[in-house]
């Protein structure tokens, strides 16, 4: 999976949005980033830059073994960061909606990444973050949990 974290591109950016602004802004974004799977998280405690990483190689390995835990790549994506396989509960709890910090991440290309890092740089209310050399604790419990949820029982 490190390698399929590397190969791929993804990035998170904190955003100063309200739900409303978050709407109109993932329409947007994807609208113009179309080759990019863009989803918007509401947490307390946003996973760090490393498991968002990995847990968005994950979502792009999925889409390349046809292995999604839902119909769309976006949808996968907010189950893995939400730690449920329950749409319900994780646009409850974790979609942009919910309350918490706004965390923007996007996964596809580095080529693809780097022209919406570029796009996020004249959005004010986005900060792209950088990542950390090492995983914590925290990281690496969420990204092992995003991984079970692809295993089927």
């Amino acid at each position: 999976m490190a390698d399929e974290a590397r190969s791929a591109g993804s990035l998170s950016a904190e955003a100063g949005v309200d739900p409303e602004t978050a709407e109109k802004d993932l329409h947007k974004l994807r609208h113009a980033h179309p080759k990019l799977v863009i989803q918007m998280v509401s947490m307390k405690k946003p996973p760090g830059e490393w498991a968002v990483r990995m847990m968005a190689a994950q979502t792009l390995r999925a889409m390349k073994t046809g292995a999604l835990l839902a119909s769309k790549a976006e949808l996968d994506l907010l189950l893995r960061v939400a730690g449920t396989r329950q749409i319900t509960d994780a646009l409850k709890n974790c979609g942009y909606k919910a309350d918490g910090n706004k965390l923007l991440i996007a996964a596809g290309s580095p080529a693809d990444v780097m022209r919406l890092r570029k796009t996020l740089s004249a959005m004010r209310r986005y900060k792209v973050r950088e990542g950390e050399a090492l995983p914590d604790e925290d990281g690496m419990r969420r990204v092992e949990a995003a991984a079970l949820l692809g295993t089927r029982t």
